[in-house]
Order: C-alpha cells, then sequence, then structure tokens
C-alpha cells in the first residue's frame, strides 16, 4: 500500500499512511453472496427444457454478473484506491481508480483535529476524522479511520514537529 515516492515532495517523508476500515466492504460482500445465492437457486429451479434451458443459464449467470461487478467489485476497487496518508509537510486524502481526486491540507494550516465513533465503530476499531484547517478547503473528512485517535495523535505530533522544525528549536 506504499505510497510511491511521485506522491512525495522532494523534502518531505512519509509518517502513516492507511485506506479505510475493511469493515466498509461488508455490505458489499454481503450482496454479492445474495448475488451467488440468487443465481445459483434460480439456475436450479430452470426447467430441464433443452430448447431454452441453456440460454436461461447464461442469462442468469451473465446478469448475476453483472450485478456482481456493479455491487462489489466496482466498491471494492473505489475501497482499495481510497488511502490516507500523513507525511511530515500535510495530510492527504486520495480517492479514485478511473478518476483520481485529491485533497491535501498542509500540516502548518491545520487548526483543529476531531474524531468521533459510535459503539459500534469503537469495538471495531474506527471512526471518522475530521481536520480543520485555514486553507480554502477548511475541512477534510476521512471516513471509516482505522484507529481514528492514534491517527489524530500522530496529526498533532507531526504539526508540533513542524512547528519546532520552523522555528529553529
Amino acid at each position: 500500500m506504499a505510497i510511491s515516492d511521485h506522491h512525495l515532495a522532494e523534502d518531505e517523508e512519509l509518517i502513516y499512511e492507511t485506506r479505510q476500515h475493511w469493515t466498509t466492504m461488508v455490505g458489499e460482500f454481503l450482496q454479492l453472496c445474495l448475488t451467488v445465492a440468487a443465481a445459483a437457486l434460480l439456475i436450479r429451479a430452470l426447467p430441464d427444457d433443452e430448447a431454452w434451458g441453456g440460454t436461461a443459464v447464461w442469462v442468469v449467470l451473465g446478469a448475476a454478473l453483472v450485478v456482481a461487478v456493479w455491487r462489489w467489485l466496482v466498491p471494492l476497487l473505489q475501497w482499495r484506491a481510497t488511502v490516507y496518508f500523513l507525511t511530515t509537510k500535510r495530510l492527504h486524502k486520495r480517492s479514485g481508480f478511473l478518476t483520481k481526486t485529491g485533497t491535501s491540507i498542509p500540516l502548518s494550516r491545520v487548526n483543529d483535529v476531531t474524531f468521533t465513533a459510535t459503539l459500534w465503530q469503537r469495538i471495531m476499531g474506527y471512526g471518522t476524522l475530521r481536520v480543520q484547517s485555514a486553507s480554502e478547503h477548511g475541512l477534510l473528512t476521512l471516513r471509516a479511520v482505522p484507529e481514528p485517535e492514534a491517527l489524530k495523535n500522530r496529526i498533532y505530533q507531526a504539526v508540533d514537529e513542524l512547528e519546532s522544525d520552523e522555528h529553529g528549536h
């Protein structure tokens, strides 16, 4: 999952990198299982009519494949392509597997970092991180972040180190 060097400035180092928690894909996986089960039941229920039975099986399999790609594979690729990373200079969110988007907040502009996690999210070890900045975007929201409190602490530590470096301490 390592961010390649061409995403970093020359004087920038990667501190932390993660993607959304795996639980964001549970619903899509269940949809895949239901699609496979429904296709199997439909194929089993088809009559053994040689005239159109073979064609019907291919139609059911084709429809199941389209649903599986649309409801599972595309979200899986989107999940894999969404990366959050913290460097010595900025916090960055990068997403998209066909159309790429990226948002960065310079650490020097970070005003506040908060996280929220419901009871279930706390049990599963993830939450939402909100980074308030003095930049033109203002707010960067990172959803389903594994261990959001630890990332919040890393961000504050990186901000403190950047400020001490700028002030020559």
